[in-house]
């Protein structure tokens, strides 16, 4: 997604323990990124998809996820709201 400052982000799920979610931000349209930014690292396990982060009229960020629940064949959608800083 592009941000309100012109800095592009990137939200991914992360698949190796410590299961969760991360961004990078690029400042020259992709061509480089930044280190992770970790959202997320309390999935139960490696299950988990789809990421989609919005930036709010604040400034504000919400990544939201779905993650599979351990032992069930039941997901849950999740969410976080955060800050770049």
């Amino acid at each position: 997604m592009c941000l309100r400052e012109g800095r592009l982000l990137m939200s991914y799920g992360y698949r190796r323990a410590p299961y969760g979610n991360r961004v990078r931000v690029s400042a020259d349209h992709g061509v480089t990124w930044g280190e992770e930014l970790v959202i997320s690292a309390d999935v139960a396990t490696g299950d988990l998809w789809y990421p989609s982060t919005v930036e709010l009229a604040d400034g504000a960020l919400v990544t939201v996820w779905y993650e599979s629940m351990e032992d069930t064949r039941l997901a849950v959608l999740r969410q976080a709201r955060w800050r770049l800083e």
